[in-house]
């Protein structure tokens, strides 16, 4: 007889169990937890007491283009605000203020094609380096496809036989039927300068409109900063395309005082030497283990490697470096490298 209550017991007990288990209100307590630390987590990361994480965080996804998701549900003073900007407008140094000396580089090869590679590995970042003798064979390539796609850098590099190449700057991120941040790559922004040559715009050029650029004159050296075409003309700039500010290092003073200035993200970057040897810098990021660099970090290694002026250009997705027939970083396209307007590359 106990041996047989024992059994019913246990039989009993099995189905309660079973009863008490309940697989449809298991799963949605996960949905929900799953939905309520994806809305709580960011908000506690913006507005938490994490003032690191919060600058980091923002400034993040401001260098992105994605940055409407903050700049269309904040104010400015907000953001401001949550990024610990105090100053006031004429507090902040402003580069245009900053005039280039071009004749602080007296470039010393203009033939050749000796190439120099180097990588650092942090734990935050890998950094990939190419440093160019001669600043004369580095050229400016434009997609093909204008108005309707862009060009992957490495396709670009292997149209013009190049050696090295990296992605340019900046482009309107907009498709041909329309659609917004359809990350093509289809038209440049600002204007473009190849070979001597305004390839872009194609029409109603405005030679007085300032852009921030990054070019380089007939004698190799590069120039950053605010230029109209026509104040290029006369510096007798041969490549040219533009990307917005800041500007990293002019005249061998650093420009960048915020370590975490537009976050972490993959960087790309061009500096020169006094002697002239131009500096190609990719950055990886936007992984778990890798998040990336701040412009801050890019202007560190432009320093350590003896940069007097360096620019920044598109970094994000589009970071890309060529060399030697092959992509030698790890974009983070979703299909491995992202399709851009506008390449520098070494003939």
């Amino acid at each position: 007889m106990l041996e047989e209550y024992r059994v019913t017991r246990k039989k009993k007990s099995d189905e309660e169990n079973r009863k008490g288990f309940r697989p449809l209100v298991f799963f949605m307590s996960i949905i929900y937890i799953v939905i309520f630390l994806g809305i709580t987590t960011p908000l506690v990361l913006i507005f938490g007491p994490y003032e690191n994480t919060r600058r980091a965080l923002i400034n993040t996804i401001l260098a992105t283009r994605h940055a409407y998701w903050i700049t269309d549900n904040m104010s400015q003073e907000t953001i401001n605000n949550l990024l610990g900007i105090k100053e006031t407008a004429a507090e902040v140094k402003n580069d245009n203020e900053v005039k280039q000396d071009i004749d602080k580089v007296n470039v010393k090869y203009t033939s050749g094609t000796e190439i120099t590679q180097y990588n650092i590995n942090t734990d935050r970042y890998t950094a990939y380096i190419l440093e160019i003798k001669n600043p004369c064979s580095i050229k400016v390539s434009m997609t093909k496809y204008l108005g309707k796609l862009g060009q992957k850098t490495s396709d670009m590099a292997e149209e013009h036989n190049a050696i090295a190449a990296i992605n340019g700057g900046a482009f309107v991120d907009e498709s041909s039927d329309g659609t917004v941040y359809a990350g093509t790559g289809a038209r440049p922004g600002g204007f473009v300068i190849s070979n001597g040559k305004v390839v872009y715009p194609t029409e109603n050029v405005d030679k007085d409109k300032v852009e921030n650029v990054v070019a380089f004159t007939k004698s190799g050296k590069l120039i950053v900063g605010d230029h109209s075409l026509r104040e290029l003309e006369k510096l007798n700039v041969q490549e040219a395309m533009c990307f917005r500010k800041p500007n990293i290092i002019i005249n061998g003073e650093r420009q960048v005082k915020d370590k975490m200035a537009e976050g972490l993200n993959p960087r790309t970057a061009v500096g020169q030497k006094e002697d002239g040897t131009v500096i190609f810098l990719v950055i990886d990021g936007r992984k778990i283990t890798a998040p990336g660099a701040s412009l801050y970090d890019v202007q560190e290694i432009m320093m350590e490697r003896g940069a007097v002026n360096a620019g920044a250009l598109d970094g994000g997705y589009s970071s890309t470096m060529y060399y030697k027939g092959e992509v030698i970083n790890s974009p983070n396209a979703w299909n491995g490298e992202r399709s851009v307007a506008t390449a520098f590359y070494v003939e």
